[in-house]
């Protein structure tokens, strides 16, 4: 996508707020309240995908990231389709902690022309409100194995920003949790067996808005401080992929293989009901 159209797309953004913001604009100034850690997602539900995310997984998903600390989401909605627009449900449900954009103007869907311009946005709009930034999508979570209390990742980012104040951006490894669900309601008690080690290079990370120069999915480009892997005993990214790997059908000898059993989240999935 060329920069013109870029700068096209955030002048039109810039021109019509009604777009972007809460339909209820006195909401708007409480967002501009001081907090630690913000989260940013692009979302797109359709009754197409094959994944069935639905607004219950996406409720589950800001309520865990609530429980992990998180204290504004801003919520970037790609939906083609008025009937899609999570707009409403968003003020009805979470209408002090989502921040919600319409952000259907890109279509079709590209990582550069959609996600990171969404994210993008988000920096230049709301950098100066947080002081970290946590971008993942609605099917990952942060998990640390030895802190399952509420608040566990403003625990673990003062600590860092005390130890090793110099770290600028923290990659989560992406440990996939695969295989057919079960028959759950949350979506962490759907899938209980995960890769051993982390399944791929594609981390997602938790990063200090002032520090980063430019803006993408996997590693930004930082202006100031370094970028350090998590150790995944410490925390990691659960990515519940599902039964994508096995084309949506019965669990497979390569999947059991693959994987192993792993239901430690689900104590707190538990207090999440």
């Amino acid at each position: 996508m060329t920069n013109i159209k870029l700068n096209r797309i955030f002048q039109d953004i810039k021109l019509n707020k009604t777009s972007i913001y809460t339909e209820n604009k006195h909401r708007v100034s409480n967002y501009s309240n001081q907090v630690y850690l913000s989260a940013v997602i692009l979302v797109r539900l359709y009754k197409e995908d094959k994944a069935k995310l639905t607004r219950l997984e996406l409720k589950q998903w800001i309520e865990y990231m609530l429980y992990a600390g998180v204290r504004r989401i801003y919520l970037y909605d790609h939906f083609m389709f008025k009937n899609e627009s999570l707009q409403q449900w968003c003020n009805e449900k979470f209408p002090d902690i989502v921040v919600y954009h319409e952000w259907k103007a890109l279509i079709p869907y590209s990582i550069t022309g959609t996600q990171v311009t969404a994210y993008k946005h988000a920096l230049l709009s709301y950098g100066n409100i947080s002081e970290w930034r946590i971008a993942f999508d609605m099917d990952e979570y942060p998990f640390m194995p030895g802190d399952k209390r509420r608040g566990f990742l403003i625990r673990l980012l003062m600590k860092i920003a005390k130890i090793h104040p110099s770290i600028s951006e923290l990659s989560l490894k992406n440990f996939l949790f695969l295989g057919k669900p079960r028959n759950e309601t949350h979506i962490l008690k759907r899938y209980l067996r995960r890769t051993q080690n982390p399944a791929n290079a594609l981390d997602k990370p938790i990063y200090r808005t002032k520090n980063i120069q430019s803006i993408n999915i996997h590693h930004n480009t930082l202006q100031k401080g370094i970028s350090r892997d998590a150790n995944p005993i410490e925390i990691r990214m659960n990515h519940y992929w599902g039964a994508r790997l096995q084309n949506w059908g019965e669990d497979t000898s390569d999947i059991l293989k693959k994987t192993i059993f792993d239901d430690s989240i689900v104590e707190i999935a538990e207090q999440l009901k």
